[in-house]
């Protein structure tokens, strides 16, 4: 496989390998030891400079809940059609409470 710019799939076997990659020795250190790199925050100072530090350490942690992401990613949830969720209104027939809308013509 060539390195690429372009965009990848990651499909459900690169999160199995991926999964099993972190479940190995240098797997569980991998994370661990890029936060490491992430800078300290700075508690005073310029202003401008606090502001580029904060990014700096966003950056790095939103990396790792990136490759964290990729090992689990979150479940789905399935969405409903609210059009489906609740019988028509105005369909006597859809709802069994004893009550009717119009009266039927004798």
């Amino acid at each position: 496989m060539e390195i690429t710019t372009d965009a990848l799939e990651w499909t459900s076997e690169d999160v199995v390998l991926f999964r099993q990659f972190l479940a190995t020795r240098t797997g569980q250190r991998l994370i661990p030891k890029m936060l490491e790199e992430t800078p300290v925050l700075l508690a005073d100072g310029e202003i401008n400079a606090i502001c580029i530090r904060s990014g700096e350490v966003r950056g790095m942690q939103k990396a790792a809940r990136a490759l964290l992401v990729m090992a689990y990613p979150p479940k789905e949830v399935p969405t409903s059609d609210p059009a489906t969720d609740y019988p028509d209104l105005h369909n006597d027939d859809k709802w069994n409470d004893g009550q009717k809308l119009s009266q039927p013509n004798p």
